[in-house]
């Protein structure tokens, strides 16, 4: 019952003022993606739900990534990368999402490691067809926040891996792969 004084109570310790109360209330109606900011944290209108979150620091890192590295930390967390022979039995690769096996001799390096940009796209493994990466991750009902937090691995302008979600299809294992470059994530916040 008073749920202005509820409210309140449960975003001034965000940094929110009471005067913003109101427009929080509003969110409760409001449609999918409207949001309000305090100076630490912001308020999201996800479906059903109101989420509370950090504000993102406007830097974008880019890591560069050559062939002699085994270990990259970055801001999502730490990959590390292995170069194995392809012992193909015609058996099915586990399906894991925080491990991509890539056909080496698609690779060229430097590999870059950044956030994924309005704009970008890639052919999700499976399809010949190439995708919208801001198209893929709303497919997957990614809320704006996760979406913030959504890494990418590229090479000469081409995504190679979306981190911890899907590989592109122009780079997948096939039986006649000799070399596979393993990239996997091991300390993720994404």
């Amino acid at each position: 019952s008073p749920l202005e004084t509820i409210i309140y109570e449960i975003i001034r310790h965000f940094g929110f003022t009471s005067k913003q109360t109101e427009d929080v209330l509003r969110l409760l109606v409001s449609e999918t993606g409207r949001f309000v900011y305090s100076p630490s944290h912001r308020i999201l209108r996800n479906r059903d739900w109101l989420v509370i979150s950090q504000n993102e620091s406007a830097a974008q890192t880019m890591v560069l990534v050559e062939d002699r590295d085994k270990e990259v930390t970055f801001e999502g967390g730490k990959l590390q990368f292995e170069i194995i022979e392809n012992r193909y039995d015609g058996a099915k690769f586990a399906a894991d999402s925080s491990v991509a096996l890539l056909d080496l001799k698609g690779i060229s390096f430097p590999l870059i490691i950044r956030k994924w940009r309005p704009g970008d796209y890639f052919y999700p493994l499976g399809m010949q067809k190439k995708k919208k990466l801001s198209r893929f991750l709303i497919d997957m009902k990614l809320s704006k926040f996760e979406k913030e937090r959504v890494w990418i691995i590229e090479m000469d302008k081409r995504i190679i891996w979306i981190i911890n979600r899907r590989i592109d299809d122009r780079f997948k294992v096939t039986p006649g792969t000799k070399k596979i470059l393993k990239i996997e994530l091991k300390a993720s916040q994404v």
